[in-house]
């Protein structure tokens, strides 16, 4: 027989709330300065790293997504998208963990080209697209050892992550962001 999972329930997934819902009080400030910030992150990292910034692609493949990213999408069952892992780095450092879903239904058109989008921004392409909008963000405590972080970024403490979902010429996109202890938070 197979297992039935309920449907928003991933083992090992952080428990996402979305910032309209969720009690946001008992954040530092400086943390939710930056995690409640509806500009573009990129931007932001670029100034305070003083232009020291740079993205490094950890990894990009077909595969399906988790099933609170496929939910948070609308996407169909077992359909696939470009996962994309990548580190963002002020003077050389990690601070911050992204990670991008982008389903196959919306790498068509002009959206096509994100099918090889290499160590380019994605926050600088979405904030210069004149049809995009953003969803609320999703907050999330996420446990330091969590299988959704890569081996080189677990540890002991927890760390804060956002997500939302954005959309290019009614296309979505997921991009969450998962701010690291060496991030000036």
């Amino acid at each position: 027989m197979y297992a039935v999972q309920p449907l928003r329930y991933h083992p090992g997934e952080a428990h996402w709330r979305s910032s309209q819902h969720c009690i946001i009080e008992p954040l530092p400030s400086a943390a939710k300065n930056w995690l409640l910030d509806s500009g573009s992150l990129t931007k932001r990292l670029i100034t305070a790293s003083h232009g020291n910034f740079k993205v490094q692609v950890l990894n990009q493949r077909w595969q399906q997504p988790r099933l609170s990213e496929a939910i948070l999408l609308d996407m169909r069952p077992r359909e696939r998208a470009i996962i994309r892992e990548v580190a963002l780095l002020c003077h050389g450092q990690a601070w911050v963990f992204a990670r991008s879903v982008i389903p196959a239904t919306s790498l068509t058109g002009r959206l096509r080209r994100l099918r090889k989008f290499n160590d380019s921004s994605l926050g600088a392409m979405l904030f210069s697209d004149p049809s995009m909008r953003r969803r609320p963000f999703q907050i999330a405590s996420i446990d330091g050892n969590s299988q959704q972080l890569p081996a080189q970024f677990r540890q002991a403490q927890s760390l804060w992550g956002r997500r939302c979902r954005f959309e290019l010429a009614d296309k979505p996109i997921m991009v969450s962001e998962i701010f690291l202890p060496t991030c000036a938070l």
